[in-house]
């Protein structure tokens, strides 16, 4: 797993350099502006001509393989469009700028939730909303409404989640028999959390493991958060506090080894070779297979509130798309099959899958569904990579060292403003 710090600079220097290309598109001008009224995109489907439409992927090898499977068989089942598969295994979102830069945008983009925002801000996909509107085969209510959420931009819905990982906590049934301490339940609070882990925490071996977690999943569990779904900077907010206090209090406890020393150990790797007896963790990794105990599985701790985050891939269509509303169809479609290929969906109906393609989460099943429900992404922001920037520098490293409180959020505020603004 690429560390945080890389991950938050490649951000940043995709935002800005998809920002500039994107106005030297706009600048440049088009025959075709992506605004194609409804009834002119529908020529080629009324002639007997399929829609020709394209979608972007960074699936690569086996999973590749399995999509474009896929792909054939919604193109099987449609009369006026067909899907074609590109795949950009390596430096997608970089790639794909340049693409929306060079007017050859693919019709849909895979994009993970923290690209909606900014891409939407940027004019690059489209809203789907009046296209949505009259299609039998969307189903607005099977969706989780937290996975629905992420892919919404200024009150418009901009792409559909197509797999939602809520995160969980993962338990080493055999550390806590040994320990004689009682197994986590899905109403465990962080107190219990707490308690536990100090059992759990003897001689090279830990509670619990922290570093995986997103720092404002501590602010929703007292129903705060970094940032409303307005854009408004709520981190100041009593509840934001008292989560962040939650933070620097495990952090504290000595439940977990420090960041570096699980960074270099591998935080999942510590977990499957016993090491720290709770990970917190997406519903799909692959624990019960490679580990040689038993693994359990729960929501997460709460607060006040029962909260967890969730990894939610999305797919967008181009605002360049010439049809939208055949384009919109073939985009339902296509995330509808990929509900039953993809584990964890994010629609209610989809988890039956689960005991057929994963049989080693059957025991977890109702506690996946569980989680689902009270599952959600960050309301993100146009300038989402620069956020994580700080973040990460001025709110989850001050904590974790033991820095106020107080004055660590005040100077995460000021600097947020200074990126927003």
């Amino acid at each position: 797993m690429m560390n945080r710090k890389a991950t938050t600079k490649i951000s940043q220097i995709i935002a800005l350099m998809l920002a500039a290309v994107l106005v030297l598109a706009a600048c440049g001008g088009s025959s075709n502006n992506g605004n194609t009224s409804p009834g002119k995109g529908n020529e080629s489907a009324s002639s007997g001509e399929k829609e020709k439409l394209k979608v972007a992927t960074w699936a690569g090898a086996e999973e590749l393989r399995e999509f474009e499977e896929l792909v054939g068989k919604v193109n099987a089942g449609a009369d006026d469009y067909e899907i074609t598969v590109q795949s950009i295994p390596a430096d997608y979102y970089l790639k794909l700028q340049n693409m929306i830069a060079g007017k050859q945008s693919p019709d849909f983009m895979w994009v993970s939730q923290e690209y909606v925002a900014q891409y939407a801000s940027l004019g690059a996909i489209a809203s789907l909303d009046e296209y949505l509107t009259d299609l039998s085969t969307y189903n607005q209510d099977d969706y989780f409404q937290g996975a629905l959420d992420v892919g919404v931009y200024n009150n418009n819905l901009y792409a559909l989640p197509w797999i939602s990982q809520p995160y969980m906590l993962y338990y080493n049934q055999d550390m806590f028999e040994a320990a004689g301490v009682d197994l986590p339940s899905n109403d465990w609070t962080w107190d219990d959390f707490i308690e536990a882990g100090k059992q759990l925490t003897k001689d090279g071996e830990w509670g619990a493991l922290l570093s995986n977690m997103p720092t404002a999943m501590y602010a929703w569990s007292y129903g705060g958060d970094i940032f409303d779904k307005e854009g408004n900077i709520v981190l100041d907010a009593p509840e934001a506090i008292q989560g962040m206090e939650l933070y620097q209090t495990i952090v504290q406890s000595g439940i977990s080894p420090a960041r570096a020393q699980a960074d270099s150990m591998g935080n999942g790797d510590m977990f499957k070779t016993g090491k720290v007896a709770m990970f917190i963790g997406g519903a799909g990794d692959d624990f019960e297979k490679t580990s040689n105990f038993k693994v359990g599985m729960v929501v997460p701790p709460k607060g006040s509130e029962q909260v967890t985050f969730s990894w939610i891939g999305a797919m967008a269509m181009a605002s360049s798309t010439k049809n939208k509303p055949v384009a919109a169809k073939a985009l339902v479609d296509l995330t509808n099959a990929i509900h039953e290929w993809k584990v964890v969906a994010p629609t209610k109906s989809g988890f039956d899958l689960i005991k057929e393609s994963r049989p080693d989460k059957e025991y977890a099943v109702e506690a996946i569904r569980q989680a689902s429900e009270v599952a959600r992404g960050f309301n993100n922001q146009p300038k989402q990579g620069e956020i994580d920037g700080v973040i990460w520098e001025k709110l989850t490293q001050p904590i974790e060292k033991g820095e106020n409180v107080t004055e660590t959020i005040k100077d995460a505020i000021e600097k947020l403003n200074d990126v927003i603004k």
